[in-house]
């Protein structure tokens, strides 16, 4: 039988050896997807110069495998948005290599001019976390979609802080859509379905591979208008998102780190290469004076929150930020006897404003 255009791209996406580059190879060597749908080994073999490729690749072509590939997805609820469909993203499918199919849930579009995706180590420190929560957060407050990989550390804080002020969220997962990698991120994950959007290009049951997160990247880009980058070490998955951001014409962001810690050697570098030192989210907010109507016009929900603090708390609250301070610091600086840093110190914390940390230390909560 004759497969429309979309059968053909979920085809086509099936096909392990057809990377996205050689998909590009393809779309530029053939007229129509049928046509590439429907070519002999042979001509595989040409356009690649590997007859053991050609082979594979018209190997792998299977109606069947198409129609397992649509009821394993409507069994989990899950919508196939190929290339040639109106749904399909704008922004992503004008880079250089779009996916040929998304697996999606969730129902919202994604408004691309909006959208912003925050990226960073598996390994975030609490401090990075916290910062890219709070990022997230109050970029969404304002009105911006935040775009992420739902991987551990800064992926997971990034969507949680958005989630958390009722915000929209975009995951992009380096695996199949109905295999929600880690598993601890499996809470988030549900979270997103039901008010986000989750996507995936990899079919239906992939599991996790060291190639499919970086080749995962440059979704995350494509689908945003900028990058932002909070603790990325020199060797990080991190870096090559903003490497695809700058390819496809995307602003990328960086927040600067301890120049000490490894976990930001890497965003540290970004910045002195070009990229836009933040250290608060009216930087990015500069950068966008097209959406500053939109941005106004959504009243900032932590102008007038928390309770309402004495002048000697708020002084000690003052002092608290993001990185830990040790108490006898706040003592010196707030000029106040140890028996009454203690007295405030047990207030903020009964407030939920701040937390002990180690070695009696404190930081401030989101």
């Amino acid at each position: 039988m004759n497969l429309t255009d979309r059968e053909c791209l979920i085809g086509l996406n099936l096909i392990p050896q057809l990377t996205p580059k050689r998909v590009q190879t393809l779309f530029r060597r053939f007229e129509s997807f049928e046509q590439i749908w429907g070519a002999p080994a042979s001509a595989f073999a040409n356009v690649f110069g590997s007859r053991v490729l050609g082979e594979a690749i018209a190997s792998g072509r299977s109606e069947k495998a198409v129609d397992e590939e649509f009821a394993k997805a409507e069994a989990k609820a899950v919508r196939i948005v190929t290339l040639v469909d109106e749904e399909y993203p704008p922004m992503l499918r004008e880079i250089d290599d779009p996916p040929m199919a998304l697996y999606v849930r969730g129902e919202q579009p994604i408004d691309s001019a909006r959208a912003i995706a925050i990226v960073g180590t598996r390994r975030g420190t609490r401090y990075g976390k916290m910062v890219a929560g709070r990022f997230a957060s109050q970029l969404a407050m304002k009105g911006f979609i935040i775009v992420s990989g739902l991987a551990a550390g800064i992926d997971a804080a990034a969507h949680q802080g958005t989630l958390d002020v009722g915000g929209f969220t975009v995951a992009v997962m380096g695996c199949g859509i109905d295999y929600p990698y880690p598993k601890s991120n499996q809470p988030i994950y549900e979270r997103i379905v039901e008010t986000g959007v989750v996507m995936s290009e990899y079919p239906m049951g992939s599991r996790p591979a060291k190639w499919t997160f970086p080749q995962r990247n440059r979704i995350l880009s494509g689908l945003s208008r900028g990058v932002l980058v909070i603790q990325a070490p020199e060797r990080s998955g991190s870096l090559i998102t903003a490497r695809c951001a700058l390819e496809q014409g995307r602003d990328v962001f960086a927040v600067p780190g301890n120049i000490n810690s490894l976990t930001s050697a890497g965003s540290n570098r970004l910045i002195k290469q070009g990229a836009k030192l933040v250290d608060s989210v009216d930087d990015i907010f500069d950068e966008y004076p097209d959406l500053r109507v939109k941005r106004d016009a959504i009243p900032d929900e932590g102008a007038n929150a928390g309770p309402k603090l004495g002048d000697a708390e708020a002084a000690v609250y003052a002092l608290i930020d993001l990185e830990p301070v040790h108490m006898d610091d706040i003592i010196a600086r707030a000029d106040l006897s140890p028996t009454e840093a203690s007295h405030i110190l047990l207030l903020l914390q009964l407030e939920n404003l701040i937390e002990e940390v180690e070695g009696g230390r404190y930081i401030r909560k989101l």
